[in-house]
């Protein structure tokens, strides 16, 4: 019993961390949410400066088994973004201008990842 009642508070929490202002700063800035033909809506929005018309790289998280130096994560580049609307503070829309972006990708802008 008391393993169900923790594994139900747990899921509580994890579900109000993922919508906390901490939760998106940290872990969803610059995260493709979302992917319809050539348009992507993102988690750039006017809190961190995104403008109409600025271009993000997109950017694919990667996994290569390495048996002699262990497990590598990493990213590759997989195309670009550019602005089109800023939906709010958090959210803007754009269209795919080369690649192949799909949703989950992460945007970075031309100088690096996003910054704080």
């Amino acid at each position: 019993m008391l393993r169900i009642v923790s594994i139900v508070l747990l899921t509580s929490l994890m579900g109000a961390c993922s919508s906390s202002p901490f939760y998106h700063k940290v872990f969803m800035r610059g995260q493709i949410v979302g992917v319809d033909g050539d348009e992507v809506v993102f988690c750039i929005g006017t809190e961190t400066g995104a403008s109409i018309g600025e271009e993000f790289v997109a950017h694919r998280y990667t996994y290569e088994e390495n048996q002699e130096n262990g497990d590598y994560y990493g990213t590759k580049e997989v195309g670009s973004v550019e602005v089109r609307e800023i939906v709010n503070e958090h959210f803007a829309k754009g269209v795919i201008s080369s690649g192949e972006v799909t949703k989950y990708d992460i945007l970075f802008s031309k100088q690096g990842p996003l910054t704080f």
